[in-house]
């Protein structure tokens, strides 16, 4: 633990000091003058508890701050982060984890704003019933297409258990309610401070929490063009002085 506290505190320390060393006239320059084009997966998120909404109030917050307008791109989550790296979009903010195989040329990830640690989203009545993904074998599991959650599903469910994948949280969640899922492969979610972040009411439980990779945090980056001149350490900045959430 002491050792990811050191390497955030890096990445702030050298986000800073990549600020300080910038001059007044190092305006960022976005891919459309003047406008932000964002990649997110929700058109307009409205439940307190969605990540998206949590996403989409700290970047309007960052483009008020630099008086950038936003243009947001609504895109399936899987393989979004390629987006900034085929100049597509300035930011990809789709809550994409910084795992090495989603680094591409053409694009960079910022210091991480949160981060992750596995669970299983199930209803509460079946608390007693449900602890462990091996307790799903003839249950249905859902994940989102991309995601961290398919790779842990993959990785850790035993043979037997069925495994039903969308490409939205949405569509899962619908299929969640009328029961057609019996689980679903989701996240908690953490401050870097190491505060939970509330994802959920009391309507569902969050069992089986663990970390993706065994002692490392799973970090959650935005993924920044790198043609979009000053804007990496715009938002650097800006996730050094402002927690997430708002």
């Amino acid at each position: 633990m002491l050792k990811l506290l050191n390497h955030n505190w890096l990445t702030i320390f050298l986000t800073l000091i990549a600020v300080i060393g910038c001059t007044a006239d190092q305006q960022i320059q976005t891919l459309r003058p003047g406008v932000l084009t964002v990649a997110v997966t929700s058109g307009a998120p409205t439940n307190q508890y969605d990540p998206q909404l949590w996403i989409r109030q700290y970047v309007e917050q960052f483009a008020a701050e630099h008086e950038l307008t936003i243009s947001w791109v609504v895109v399936p989550f899987n393989e979004s982060w390629l987006l900034a790296s085929r100049d597509e979009v300035d930011l990809v903010a789709t809550n994409v984890a910084n795992f090495p195989d989603r680094a591409y040329s053409g694009a960079t990830f910022s210091a991480p704003f949160l981060y992750e640690r596995r669970a299983l989203r199930i209803n509460p009545e079946n608390q007693e019933r449900y602890e462990h993904i091996s307790d799903f074998i003839g249950k249905t599991v859902g994940v989102v297409s991309g995601m961290a959650a398919e790779r842990d599903v993959n990785s850790r469910a035993p043979d037997g258990v069925i495994v039903r994948t969308t490409d939205t949280f949405a569509q899962l969640y619908a299929e969640f309610d009328v029961g057609q899922l019996d689980a679903i492969a989701e996240a908690e979610y953490y401050a870097l401070d190491g505060q939970v972040i509330p994802s959920h009411g009391d309507e569902v439980i969050l069992i089986d929490h663990h970390d993706l990779t065994p002692g490392q945090r799973e970090e959650s980056v935005f993924v920044v063009c790198d043609k979009s001149q000053n804007l990496l350490i715009a938002v650097n900045a800006f996730i050094a002085q402002t927690r997430f959430p708002l």
